[in-house]
């Protein structure tokens, strides 16, 4: 008798899914799975701007369904792409949260917006704690970014151990917070780690980015250089030395610095919570901005990546209530553009330039340095870790690619791209994708999550291409009246006359083509559908669209 083929998903060892992160910049939510025990590594947002999306959260599908199985969540670091989706998730599986002081902190402020405060077990880990949950055993590494407190974890089973990067990169002159702890990672390197998941956002640079003492520096520098003009400084509002420096700048050009922004605040009163910017004063609020010589102010706002409700866009755009920029002022951009952002951050940069803005970039000037690994950062991590195995996470397809291209180069022995959804067994021997799980993504929308390849979005999508026709025709006595049509997404306002002129030319048609038809034997459904046609044929003849139509049928 034949044995039977051992099913590929019947592996034992561990098992590593990606639920998001593996196919898009963004929406990092990662399983690690044992002996039917779980658990997860982050829990992002992802940013849209397409049909009204703006924010995107992972599919919680897979998570729910096994909720009973999961025993924890470890934060790398406080970024929204990272944290953003647990006020939105957390609450379907209600498992404990570990992370960084800064991080529980952050996520603690984010679930107080929702109403989420009470009773989250929030548990804050010193760095180098090493957390044992079931199978597994946590231990937190410091590694720099640009955000304080940023992580690696070494994960450790009875049979593996794995290193998952978090965000990280190499500075060796950080202006906050430690650098990466490389003699930890050698360590590890030398017990044998069975497989590195890493961060690839940046696989397509050389060569590593100045250090953040460099930046500040450049920033400082910069800001005095325009001693006569209105200064303003846009970057990512968690980069505490980034904010640190603008501070500085600020002092040492003479210049008081108000920060425009809720988030700014918001993180300015939790990076003091948490002991960070302690020697700095309160930053002046915003609606202080023109009542200061603007030779003498420093503007400091959100808005470096576009986002429509951003401090910088209301700037550029004059919506904004407190500040107005004119000629001759300067908008530098310390940051880079997310992947995905560059029409948004293109359609700010040319309305400041049709301003008489002055925009200074870090083409311009290394005025900012990313969080994220280079080529040579990568190589010299493999030198440190020599991985089993290498998993590229944190990107889209030509990212992860481009990172495994580069771990075979080095002469690693195994490496697999993953993609959201696959189930990764880690095994030393021969590891492989062995199954797939349900994933997907949702849109927030309003006070709910819809898919965004659900029924929802393609309605928006069809209506925002073809527009709509609501019409509303009355049966009386064996007639057929059109007594009202309204167009939307159709018509210019200076095109009244031809709106007109085709709403005439329907209602003749349905009293023409449609009394006879329907006298003495009125069929709500059919006369809908009689009537949908003519429009739709007036519509096609007239304009060459379809438009989405809607027909009431009233006098029943």
């Amino acid at each position: 008798m034949k044995k039977k083929p051992e099913k590929k998903a019947e592996r034992m060892g561990l098992n590593f899914i990606s639920i998001g992160g593996c196919s898009e910049i963004g929406m990092n939510l990662y399983a690690y799975v044992l002996d039917d025990q779980w658990i997860l590594v982050d829990m992002g947002l992802g940013f849209d701007n397409t049909l009204g999306r703006e924010l995107l959260v992972p599919s919680p599908e897979t998570l729910i369904k096994n909720k009973s199985k999961i025993k924890a969540l470890f934060i790398t670091h406080s970024h929204e792409d990272h944290i953003g989706a647990i006020p939105y998730i957390w609450s379907m599986i209600e498992c404990p949260i570990y992370g960084r002081p800064f991080a529980i902190e952050m996520i603690r402020d984010k679930m107080k917006q929702f109403g989420l405060e009470k009773d989250i077990p929030l548990i804050k880990v010193p760095m180098g704690a090493q957390i044992s949950i079931g199978n597994f055993v946590v231990e937190y590494i410091s590694v720099a970014h640009s955000t304080p407190e940023s992580s690696a974890l070494a994960i450790r089973t009875p049979n593996e151990l794995v290193i998952h990067t978090g965000d990280w990169r190499l500075d060796d002159e950080p202006v906050l917070g430690p650098k990466t702890d490389e003699n930890r990672l050698k360590e590890y390197g030398d017990s044998g780690v069975t497989a590195l998941i890493c961060d690839s956002t940046n696989v397509f640079r050389d060569e590593r980015f100045g250090s953040e003492k460099q930046v500040r520096k450049n920033l400082i520098r910069v800001v005095k250089e325009h001693k006569k003009s209105r200064v303003l400084i846009t970057c990512f509002a968690s980069n505490l030395a980034r904010l640190e420096t603008c501070y500085i700048a600020a002092k040492e050009s003479g210049r008081q610095m108000v920060v425009a922004g809720r988030s700014l605040k918001r993180i300015e009163k939790i990076a003091k919570l948490s002991g960070y910017l302690a020697a700095l004063p309160a930053f002046l609020d915003e609606k202080k901005a023109n009542t200061l010589d603007p030779a003498k102010t420093l503007l400091v706002c959100t808005g470096s990546q576009g986002e429509p409700n951003s401090a910088l866009t209301k700037i550029a755009h004059d919506t904004h209530a407190n500040i107005k920029l004119q000629k001759g002022d300067v908008v530098i951009f310390s940051s880079r553009v997310i992947p995905g952002n560059e029409k948004s951050v293109l359609e700010t940069q040319n309305a400041l330039t049709k301003k008489g803005v002055k925009i200074i970039m870090d083409m311009d000037y290394e005025i900012h340095a990313s969080g994220h690994p280079s080529k040579e950062e990568l190589i010299h991590l493999y030198d440190l870790t020599r991985p089993n195995t290498l998993v590229p996470i944190h990107g889209e397809a030509i990212q992860l690619h481009k990172h495994a291209e580069i771990g075979r180069e080095y002469g690693l022995k195994n490496v697999v791209v993953p993609y959201d959804g696959c189930v990764l067994n880690l095994s030393k021997d021969n590891p492989e994708i062995i199954d797939k799980v349900p994933v997907g993504i949702l849109a927030v929308d309003g006070n709910k999550l819809i898919p965004i390849d659900g029924i929802v979005y393609k309605q928006r999508e069809i209506l925002s291409f073809s527009g709509v026709v609501s019409a509303c025709v009355r049966c009386n006595k064996g007639t057929i009246k059109l007594i009202d049509m309204q167009c939307f997404g159709i018509f210019e306002n200076s095109e009244q006359m031809e709106m007109h002129d085709i709403k005439n030319d329907i209602a003749s048609e349905i009293k023409l083509s449609l009394e006879n038809i329907f006298k003495g034997n009125i069929d709500e459904k059919a006369i809908k559908s009689s009537v949908e046609k003519i429009i739709r044929v007036a519509f096609m003849d007239a304009r060459g669209k379809k438009p989405t139509i809607f027909v009431h049928v009233i006098g029943f």
